[in-house]
């Protein structure tokens, strides 16, 4: 049965008939079977929600309760059953999970998992666009869920921010399949081909014209999504609902970068990717998207643990008597510098030509008490800046000695051609963020190449290098760079670990798939040095796509039997990156 299209619109917009509003009713304090009410806690145009208690488990709910006026429609009361069947197929930590579908006094409901929190829509008219580590997270958590729904036949068609909730704990978890549609549930579609559901500001191309759908479509309203959060706006706005579907029709959105310049390129060309207007353009499942998704992270990545900067001040100098002086006030104070104590008024403190100075002045004869102070304190000051000094050239030629020795620096493209920036970590930002494609190489081996004391940067450095050389399928660099970081004197487990990766890098690309399998295998299985880095281990999931990819190819000779090692490789390697993120998500 078609929708009446009145009611239709209501439910896109959110609005109620004036029937709807004077049929509201408030549920509070009533038991409907298992459940007893406790408060509303939200309205949508089928139905409201209310938090209740599971009575024989002892455990919140959510309670969506159907309208009275749409029980009497055989469409939308069949769309409320299908919401709670069609989800309860699904057991994923990112969807909302659906505990009972049940009926009493008249009165339709779905219990589900109860969500504390906000949704994404409330938190980005509060916070704006949301920093990159954030939305990256909360894109892979979409993503998958969104993924997992596509996998059994089911189509949101209806992702927004509203329907991505947010817990305290940081994950995401995806409400509201009220228009979702089994394509494998034969005579069970609540809509058909020309009918138009969803929320404008999101709804994909085919979707607005009520073309046939498939999940691509839920995958471009995903990426509108994303691009809200990254941006803080979504790529089209207008003036009426007919309005926006025409531009998501026929108008292409403008690049992230024009509206963030901070954003990636790769982040960038994916989320634009999305938001084909074609489906054949766009990705063409959602775990084609999270592959992308993690290479973009791995390049974005830097080692847990790293919290400061590098610091290349001179130490302070010495003084007679230090004390603290109280802290400024008001936003941004800190502690002032210590302050010496019998320094003079224009400030400077005793130097010593002062201090010489100041014993010339005492005349001759038997030191005065003030005196022997005096020269005890120069002789301390003279003894300090010598020690200081002796250090100060200690480290520097330290410097210049790492600078030689810095792994890969002779590779090319030179390094020199890139900007230097105040610090290591800035450096590395400036790879991560501004660089130009043709110019990561350089990028890369500018952060050891400048900054090589700061191994907390050069080695995360070296690993995103490898990812470059890597892509640009450059065998013999990457073989060169796996040479070179093993000898690093520098080097620590996740160095020697990038070594053995890169490795099998160079197998790929050289089709050595047997080679592959044996070492990414005993990196994996390795129990002296657990592979723990995200980075890497994303690497290491690149690697066996493409391996798979490979034996996929026409001609590929040992195809049939190398393809189930990689398979059972790559679903080890994706059990450990969802553990290692999950770490990295906590540390963070």
């Amino acid at each position: 049965m078609k929708p009446d299209p009145q009611h239709a619109s209501n439910e896109r917009t959110g609005a109620w008939p004036e029937s709807s509003k004077a049929a509201a009713r408030d549920l509070t304090g009533l038991v409907l079977g298992d459940f007893r009410v406790q408060r509303l806690i939200g309205r949508g145009g089928m139905g409201e929600v209310y938090l209740a208690d599971q009575i024989s488990l002892k455990r919140p709910v959510a309670l969506k309760v159907l309208l009275p006026e749409w029980v009497s429609r055989p469409a939308y009361l069949s769309r409320f059953a299908i919401e709670a069947t069609a989800v309860a197929k699904l057991n994923h930590p990112n969807i909302v999970q659906v505990y009972a579908l049940g009926e009493a006094e008249g009165i339709h409901y779905i219990a589900m998992e109860y969500v504390e929190g906000a949704n994404l829509r409330e938190y980005l008219i509060r916070k704006g666009s949301l920093d990159l580590p954030l939305a990256l997270s909360i894109m892979r958590q979409a993503g998958a869920a969104i993924g997992a729904a596509g996998e059994v036949g089911l189509i949101h068609r209806d992702v927004k921010p509203e329907n991505l909730l947010l817990t305290r704990k940081g994950r995401i978890k995806v409400a509201d399949f009220g228009l979702c549609r089994d394509l494998e549930s034969e005579g069970h579609h609540v809509t058909q081909q020309g009918t138009t559901m969803g929320t404008p500001l999101y709804m994909s191309p085919e979707q607005a014209q009520g073309h046939a759908m498939d999940h691509r479509s839920d995958l471009y309203s995903l990426g509108v999504t994303f691009y809200h959060m990254i941006v803080g706006e979504p790529p089209f706005r207008a003036d009426s609902a007919l309005a926006l579907a025409l531009k998501h029709v026929r108008e292409q959105p403008p690049s992230l970068r024009a509206r963030r310049p901070d954003v990636p390129p790769e982040l960038d060309r994916l989320v634009l990717k999305l938001i084909a207007k074609k489906p054949e353009d766009r990705y063409q499942s959602a775990a084609e998207m999270l592959a992308d998704l993690s290479r973009i992270r791995g390049l974005m990545t830097t080692i847990a643990g790293a919290t400061a900067v590098e610091f290349t001040a001179l130490p302070p100098s010495p003084s007679l008597v230090v004390e603290a002086a109280p802290a400024t006030s008001g936003v941004g104070s800190a502690a002032r510098s210590a302050t010496t104590r019998g320094s003079d008024p224009a400030g400077g403190g005793w130097t010593p030509a002062r201090l010489a100075a100041a014993l010339s002045a005492e005349g001759s004869g038997w030191p005065r008490p003030r005196t022997l102070i005096a020269m005890a304190v120069l002789g301390v000051t003279a003894g300090a800046l010598l020690g200081w000094r002796q250090r100060a050239d200690e480290r520097a030629a330290e410097r210049g000695r790492l600078a030689a020795t810095a792994p890969a620096l002779g590779l090319g493209p030179r390094w020199e051609a890139a900007p230097r920036m105040e610090n290591a970590e800035q450096q590395y930002r400036h790879a991560q963020l501004v660089a130009p494609p043709a110019g990561l190489a350089a990028a890369w081996l500018a952060v050891p190449g400048y900054f090589p004391e700061s191994y907390e940067w050069a080695s995360p450095a070296y690993l995103q290098l490898g990812r470059v050389l890597y892509r640009e399928r450059d065998a013999d660099r990457v073989r060169a760079l796996a040479r070179e970081v093993r000898t690093w004197r520098s080097r620590q487990t996740r160095d020697e670990q990038l070594a053995d990766v890169l490795e099998a890098a160079e197998g790929v690309l050289r089709r050595d798939v047997d080679g592959v399998i044996g070492r990414l295998g005993r990196i994996v299985e390795s129990r002296d040095r657990p592979l723990s880095d995200p980075g890497l281990v994303d690497f290491c999931v690149e690697l066996v796509v493409d391996a798979l990819h490979a034996t996929e190819q026409p001609g590929a000779t040992g195809a049939a039997a190398q393809r189930p090692a990689l398979a059972t490789l790559r679903g080890r390697l994706l059990l450990l990156r969802n553990r290692v993120l999950t770490v990295d998500l906590a540390v963070r």
